[in-house]
């Protein structure tokens, strides 16, 4: 399953300052860029919960010292696309540009970062903007749902964390809180900038120009902690009024989600686990579609899960099911499960599914955008393209098996949280 991969006009360094620098160029028109600042909810103090997502908004749309919120507004319009996000660890600032943009995008994600205007005005608009975007989360029926499943499976881990915070503290945060709180951790030591596209010949220079002179502050880069084991078998089955079918009741559809422990995202167990997960339920071809879906239509969709980030593991299996059968539609679930650790994969199987994940891995290294994926796994995970492809050169059907019995619960003594959402339940 040998495959080249195009990477060898890719660069990284560091600055002076300790910005990493992650460089790859294609024959393109366009620019793929990305400015991951190591600093998100994870380091707020108590008091602050919310004010990593509220300050994102701020840097995003109140300008700068250089350049005022109108000129800002005007900039970032005129890129193929701008846009922010945060979470848990990071808060991340990337866009798509024609190639000769590169420059003004490097001087306005620069000044933002480094030197944000706070505008009394737009920093009043954003809080607004989090504010209804706080309300409306809680207005999902899912937000009371997330919070018993993150507090029940978490258990206390940065991943239990509601990257959204407190309405209090945004609606009360002023801008001195806010400037303190970019204050400790926007440093360049704290970054990384990922550039992927057409760049011009002197990239490094212009990169120099707007970040070279920034000056380190303290190190904010943190080791998550291992998510620790599951201690028992939880079944929680809660009433789900909204998913009611008043013209048939009878047809009526409950949730279930099934979650437990997988390995972190740098384990090699990680490639067979994902194997796993396709063989169990990924594709029309999987076991828990045929039985579940085709054989006793207890499924229109039914779908695992593997996220490894932060070091937490978790594997998940997700499906809609008539609320009648609900016991029937738990066991073919466990059933399946069985079947995955007593009964070996078929060789062709899993070359099929390796096929797939060569796909993916050729697609993301033919698109400036998909290609900061690889870059992002670079960066984190220290996995070239060439390493990711010889990670899954060592799946096997045996090495399937073994991880199946490894981390799939068993239905009576498995160490798993149940979690049912059941519109018939009182």
């Amino acid at each position: 399953m040998k495959m080249e991969i195009r990477n060898s006009r890719y660069r990284q360094y560091e600055l002076s300052n300790g910005l990493v620098v992650a460089l790859q160029s294609t024959p393109t028109q366009t620019i793929a860029a990305k400015l991951r600042v190591n600093y998100g909810s994870v380091h707020e103090r108590e008091g602050e919960e919310g004010i990593a997502h509220f300050l994102e908004h701020c840097l995003v749309t109140g300008g700068s010292e250089e350049i005022n919120p109108v000129q800002a507004d005007e900039i970032r319009s005129s890129f193929g696309m701008f846009n922010a996000s945060t979470n848990i660890g990071r808060t991340s600032f990337f866009g798509l540009m024609l190639r000769e943009d590169i420059k003004k995008w490097i001087n306005y994600i620069s000044n933002h970062v480094f030197a944000p205007r706070f505008d009394c005005k737009r920093v009043d608009g954003e809080r607004k903007r989090v504010l209804r975007e706080i309300a409306d989360d809680k207005s999902d029926f899912m937000h009371s749902v997330n919070l018993e499943f993150n507090r029940l499976f978490f258990r206390g881990h940065p991943k239990e964390m509601s990257v959204l915070g407190k309405e209090e503290i945004v609606r009360n945060a002023d801008l001195k809180e806010i400037m303190t709180f970019h204050l400790r951790g926007y440093h360049p030591n704290n970054m990384d900038l990922i550039l992927v596209g057409g760049l011009p010949k002197n990239i490094e220079e212009l990169v120099e120009q707007g970040f070279g002179a920034q000056p380190k502050g303290k190190n904010t880069r943190i080791e998550f902690p291992l998510l620790s084991p599951l201690l028992k078998k939880i079944i929680l089955h809660r009433s789900a009024t909204e998913r009611f079918n008043t013209e048939n009741p009878e047809e009526s559809s409950a949730q279930i989600f099934l979650a437990y422990l997988g390995p972190v995202d740098v384990h090699e167990d990680r490639y067979a686990v994902v194997a796993m997960n396709q063989v169990l339920g990924g594709d029309t071809s999987s076991l828990l579609f045929q039985n579940m879906g085709l054989k006793k239509g207890l499924a229109y969709q039914i779908t695992p899960f593997y996220k490894g980030n932060y070091n937490a593991g978790v594997l998940e299996i997700m499906a809609n099911v008539p609320a009648k059968r609900l016991r029937e539609s738990i066991e073919a679930i466990f059933e399946e499960i069985e079947k995955m650790k007593s009964q070996r994969v078929d060789s062709k199987v899993i070359e099929r599914i390796k096929r797939i994940v060569k796909y993916h891995l050729a697609y993301d290294c033919e698109s400036n955008g998909r290609h900061v994926s690889v870059i992002n796994s670079r960066l984190d995970k220290k996995l070239t393209p060439e390493q990711f492809m010889e990670g899954w050169d060592r799946v096997t059907p045996l090495r399937v098996q073994e991880v199946a019995n490894k981390y799939l619960p068993n239905k009576h003594n498995g160490k798993y949280l149940l979690y049912i959402r059941d519109p018939l339940q009182k």
